[in-house]
């Protein structure tokens, strides 16, 4: 094994990947060791494993959606002699809308020629009193995560897919969950108080700005600032959450009273109902009544290999 690595998810962005991989692998002018995944997990396992087997300074290359850069990640955190860079080419990418992905393989080989500019970048920590989970993008628990749930378990999902229409199968399940979805309560904790939220339709803890594809959900989340941001939804009527929704992908939902944001390094919660919850668009837990959870960040975790801003 050499000191670039490639990790390729061909099923993401419904082949996506497989494609930018099969026109760029014979193109590349450097040697490179490159491995596909097989299974769920599979990223995460694999970049842990070259991390520890080398003692030198390496580059990992993600080719895939966001659940694949999650694992990377996850697998790299507090290893500080890997850099993680990123190919896109998934369906989502929210990841590429805050973190420099490589668009070339030009850009790529110039970064690669001599491992040039990164940045120490933060991870978020979800922790249960059974489990934790890690996140780049955001976690949480309520409405989006029950929808997230749904498509990924969908007997629709793969057949749509097929199609080029894997996006319908979310939109059907959002339409669904709207009129269906139980809103719920939960606790939050601060140094000076206990604050309890009803009628809450999700709330989601960010380490950057997007989620969902695209929505600016967190507009202020940077992921290098040490901090967390918790958005949250709550005492909304059905038709008006809907509508809220669009506003997302600009932005503008925070100027809605029913909207509430806060900015910390770790968020203590009880929750009072049972309630889907996801880190990163995967399913991350069920919640048990009355329980606490914690949201925290490390700081300055993972190293993202950033792309050379070449100036005309």
């Amino acid at each position: 094994m050499n000191n670039i690595i490639f990790i390729v998810n061909e099923h993401a962005g419904n082949g996506r990947a497989k494609k930018i991989w099969a026109s760029w692998k014979d193109k590349l002018t450097f040697p490179y060791t490159f491995f596909m995944t097989e299974y769920s997990g599979h990223a995460k396992e694999i970049a842990k494993h070259c991390a520890e087997k080398s003692k030198e300074e390496i580059q990992i290359i993600a080719i895939g959606g966001d659940g694949t850069i999650h694992e990377i990640i996850s697998g790299v955190v507090g290893f500080n002699h890997v850099r993680v860079g990123v190919i896109s080419a998934g369906s989502g990418n929210d990841f590429g809308r805050t973190f420099s992905s490589f668009q070339t393989i030009e850009q790529l080989q110039d970064y690669l020629i001599g491992f040039n500019t990164l940045e120490k970048m933060d991870f978020g920590q979800l922790t249960t009193e059974q489990d934790s989970y890690g996140f780049v993008n955001n976690a949480g628990f309520g409405f989006d995560a029950k929808v997230v749930y749904s498509v990924n378990y969908s007997r629709w999902k793969k057949w749509l897919n097929s199609y080029g229409l894997g996006k319908l199968t979310y939109i059907l399940y959002v339409i669904k969950e709207l009129l269906t979805f139980n809103r719920f309560s939960f606790s939050l904790h601060t140094e000076e108080d206990t604050i309890k939220f009803d009628d809450v339709w999700f709330f989601v803890v960010c380490n950057q700005a997007f989620f969902g594809g695209g929505m600016k959900i967190s507009p202020s989340s940077l992921p290098n600032d040490e901090l967390i941001e918790m958005t949250l939804v709550n005492k909304l009527p059905r038709w008006k959450l809907l509508f809220i929704f669009g506003t997302v992908f600009f932005g503008k939902h925070t100027k809605y009273k029913e909207v509430i944001q806060f900015q910390a390094k770790n968020f203590k919660i009880t929750m009072h109902d049972r309630v889907y919850g996801h880190a990163d668009g995967e399913f991350s837990c069920k919640t048990e009544i009355d329980q606490m959870y914690s949201f925290s960040v490390k700081s300055k975790a993972w190293n993202l290999a950033r792309p050379i801003n070449k100036r005309s």
